[in-house]
């Protein structure tokens, strides 16, 4: 059985056939221009969803670098502030023991609690340290200062700030603070006292009043005190250099994610601009192998 192969038939073909060639060339110039082998989900539906399950481990990632970022600066302020202090209570305590030799009179005593006194103001203030407009050593309570100034009654709540810092179940939320209760105990007020008072006050009015078993008495709880100082330091160390672990892993994390989304994604250069180079001679010469096929004839003039 024989067909009979019509002007009209060959001239579709022909036309098809250009089409597609036309197609795949402006395909891969799209890719080059973009740099991006997939430009839409059709271009390859297997690869779309690789890409956009890696794009989506990125921003988590991205999200995580940045809680860290965020603890490390809480946790860092907490660290300046808290050797601040330590300093401070050092100074404290060699007054405090001066004061207990008897060769100090009641001028020297006064001038010593006076000292003390501003130690005291200026370790509250460090107390009240804030970050981005919060209060370090609040909890989770939304205050301006931990402690009040005047009376260092404790204003904020045993409460730990979190951060997401990576996807383990176990160990992905760290805390970033500790809460000012815990480190600075009694220092500035007591409970338990009658007149409310803390430790750094209670130092104070014995020097001025030539207490020395006052003094001394104070003293062992001071240094309990500044103990517990030094604890929370150094877990805010141990958490600061943990984050910084954590951060490291997660950079790395985030480099093999890059990677992997531009081997899912991006073109290979070379591989690109030889394909365009080839598409185009191919379709030019279509083109002129299809000006040779077709011809037009005295009813195309007519039209």
């Amino acid at each position: 059985m024989s067909f009979r192969v019509t002007q009209q038939t060959m001239s579709r073909n022909v036309m098809i056939g250009l089409q597609d060639n036309l197609a795949r060339l402006q395909r891969t110039q799209e890719q080059l221009s973009s740099g991006r082998r997939l430009n839409r989900p059709s271009d390859s539906p297997v690869d779309t969803v690789s890409a956009m399950q890696l794009r989506a481990d990125q921003q988590r990632t991205e999200q995580f670098n940045r809680n860290i970022d965020d603890g490390l600066a809480w946790l860092g302020t907490a660290d300046d502030t808290l050797t601040q202090a330590g300093d401070m209570l050092g100074r404290v305590r060699q007054l405090a023991v001066t004061g207990l030799n008897d060769t100090n009179g009641p001028s020297e005593r006064n001038a010593m609690a006076d000292e003390l006194d501003q130690l005291r103001a200026g370790t509250i203030s460090l107390a009240n340290t804030q970050y981005l407009g919060r209060s370090v050593f609040a909890g989770t309570v939304q205050t301006s200062g931990a402690f009040d100034p005047t009376t260092g009654v404790y204003a904020g709540n045993s409460s730990e700030i979190n951060r997401a810092v990576s996807a383990d179940a176990g160990s992905g939320v760290m805390a970033v603070n500790v809460p000012g209760d815990k480190v600075f105990g009694t220092l500035f007020a007591d409970a338990s006292d009658p007149a409310g008072k803390g430790i750094l006050a209670r130092l104070s009015a014995g020097l001025r009043a030539g207490d020395t078993t006052a003094v001394e008495a104070e003293l062992s709880k001071l240094d309990a005190a500044s103990e517990g100082i030094r604890s929370a330091h150094s877990t805010i160390g141990a958490r600061y250099q943990r984050l910084q672990d954590v951060q490291q892993l997660g950079g790395k994390h985030a480099d093999t994610l890059t990677s992997s989304l531009a081997q899912a994604e991006s073109i290979d250069l070379p591989k690109t601009i030889i394909d365009l180079q080839l598409q185009q001679t191919a379709y030019q010469a279509a083109l002129g192998s299809a000006g040779k096929i077709i011809q037009p004839s005295l009813l195309d003039f007519l039209r």
